[in-house]
């Protein structure tokens, strides 16, 4: 709908003339439309829609020509790349009905949506290179690298998922629980008896464990760290371990009791080495608050010194800020 609106304040000459000229009244005011007895005005046009989407329609224009400017060619392929399988996504799920989907959705084509999904990426990747450049502190850098850089670990583990099914009452799943977490104790009780400790947590792993990406492997996993995709309860266990170490009581995740074996660990990467591996975690955990995007934006409108000289929309863009401020605390 915005981009209809922002077509529709670009196209009304058109609109109202065709390919001619624009009327004026003797005043010099433009005439948008006129009909019998009654003459509409730019000005009236404007005055109009201001109160409603007048300051959503001029940040959109400020935000544009802001993106064009601040965009590299290697960000501008990132954004038609991401656009265009966002889009094939889109239309391999509804091809059943494509053209209603499109219509409810205010587009007369696949083009236009297409380059909608394409601004909207555009708009992302340079709030993310002004987040970058121009937001993030070497301080806040360093202070990430201490605190949540780790070298990479060889860890194997031992998975026991309990056997519920949705068909089960709560105390049936209870009881399930109950037994996979006695089966994970019993296989630490077994390992602390060992003499052999890894050659039989590899035999374990490989008879016993729900995990089939890795029971085959003796529960084998390598190069993990904390940008590892998995569950907060098992990174944290990895994190805390020894080299040669093993958790003495079973780690519960989503997936169900995990005993876990740091193997070995690498020295911390330098700081230069994971530097934009920092900077796009630190961009990432920036914009997941509320209205960060909303008000990052507003940052970058302030860079290049955008003032708004009509009182009305620049009243209704201020109290917008404050209140997406408001929500965000």
């Amino acid at each position: 709908m915005k981009r209809k609106y922002l077509l529709l304040l670009l196209c009304v000459p058109l609109l109202v003339t065709g390919c001619g000229k624009v009327p004026e009244l003797q005043n010099g005011q433009q005439v948008v439309v006129e009909l019998d007895g009654k003459q509409f005005t730019a000005e009236e046009f404007f005055d109009e829609l201001k109160d409603g989407y007048g300051t959503t329609a001029l940040v959109n224009l400020v935000s544009n020509y802001i993106t064009d400017k601040e965009i590299t060619e290697e960000l501008a392929e990132e954004a038609e790349e991401k656009a265009q399988t966002e889009y094939n996504t889109m239309y391999a799920y509804y091809s059943s009905n494509w053209n209603e989907v499109l219509a409810s959705s205010g587009y007369s084509s696949g083009k236009q949506l297409l380059e909608d999904i394409t601004n909207n990426y555009r708009q992302s990747l340079v709030l993310e290179k002004y987040l970058k450049e121009s937001v993030i502190t070497e301080e806040e850098i360093q202070e990430y690298y201490d605190n949540s850089i780790y070298g990479d670990s060889t860890i194997r583990h031992i998975l026991i998922i309990p056997d519920v099914d949705d068909d089960m009452d709560s105390a049936e799943v209870t009881e399930e629980e109950e037994k996979a977490l006695e089966e994970a104790n019993e296989i630490i009780t077994k390992l602390q008896n060992s003499e052999n400790f890894e050659e039989d947590f590899i035999s374990i792993a490989k008879l016993q464990s729900d995990d089939t990406g890795t029971a085959s492997e003796g529960g084998l996993l390598e190069n993990v760290n904390n940008n590892s995709d998995l569950a907060e309860e098992f990174w944290e266990a990895v994190k805390d371990l020894e080299t040669g170490k093993y958790t003495t009581t079973p780690i519960e995740t989503e997936f169900g009791y995990h005993i876990i074996y740091k193997v070995s660990q690498k020295d911390k990467p330098s700081i230069d080495e994971v530097r934009e591996t920092i900077l796009n975690n630190l961009v990432d955990e920036m914009l997941s608050e509320n209205n960060a995007s909303i008000i990052y934006w507003a940052g970058l409108r302030e860079k290049y010194n955008m003032t708004i000289h009509d009182d009305t929309i620049k009243n209704n863009y201020e109290s917008l800020l404050k209140q997406y401020q408001k929500d965000t605390e």
